[in-house]
């Protein structure tokens, strides 16, 4: 009998790839672009199904802004040195500076976004495979999406948060339901001369006295750029510590 050619393993050092795609949107009536990370390996390790990170931009961004900040080569960089494998999704928030009780954006995303990912993709779709995190406003969508729907994401990270109204009563009103167990993992951080400090340290705090697990970090910065720079790396790190 003639013997089957080894299989080449996959070299995880190569690097993934990244599209920009357009999207329909039934509930805005109009297109939307996402930038969507596959890492590198995917679509050729059978059976294999992928965690997935949702990362949201704040104002006056789009995007590309997690891909301007190096994303998608430090995720290559983790990948190639043993860690783990994940897609990463960076929609655009059409009129991101609309008021937050008006936009339809988080709507966008949970009954939108993440099914088509989830139908287009070979995603884990279960809730620990679902991490979301966002800078400024998106880091204020981050928290409102995973505080309001409790069961769809297993991680949330929001960096130099925009708080939106309600999420602090709503991130405690679980606790009548739900064990502090059963909360997704949380982390937050500000620059020490981040202007929306008091939002920020006003959900901390919430969070402390309620005793809900979480991480804080305030490091030297501004609400800028180069402070999102210079940690973009650590938060990457901590989204896929979830899915070691």
């Amino acid at each position: 009998p003639t013997a089957l050619p080894t299989p080449i393993p996959c070299d995880r050092a190569r690097g993934g790839q990244v599209e920009r795609l357009e999207l329909s949107s039934a509930l805005l009536e109009h297109t939307y672009t996402v930038s969507v990370y596959t890492p590198p390996c995917y679509g050729e390790e059978e059976g294999k199904t992928y965690p997935v990170l949702y990362l949201l931009h704040g104002q006056n961004m789009d995007d590309t802004f997690w891909l301007e900040l190096g994303a998608a080569d430090l995720v290559d960089e983790m990948i190639a040195q043993g860690g783990p494998s994940f897609l990463m999704v960076m929609p655009y928030e059409v009129g991101n500076f609309d008021p937050a009780g008006e936009s339809l954006f988080p709507d966008v995303v949970l009954n939108e976004l993440i099914p088509w990912v989830e139908a287009h993709y070979t995603v884990c779709t279960e809730r620990d495979c679902r991490a979301i995190g966002g800078v400024s406003r998106g880091g204020g969508w981050a928290m409102r999406l995973a505080a309001r729907n409790f069961d769809t994401f297993g991680a949330v990270g929001a960096h130099s948060m925009g708080l939106m109204l309600g999420d602090a009563w709503q991130i405690q009103k679980h606790l009548e339901t739900r064990s502090r167990a059963e909360y997704p993992r949380i982390y937050l951080d500000r620059g020490e001369d981040d202007f929306l400090y008091e939002g920020i340290d006003y959900f901390v705090d919430i969070l402390t006295r309620n005793a809900i697990p979480h991480e804080f970090h305030i490091y030297p910065g501004q609400h800028d750029q180069a402070y999102w720079q210079a940690h973009v790396a650590g938060y990457l790190q901590w989204y896929a510590a979830g899915w070691e």
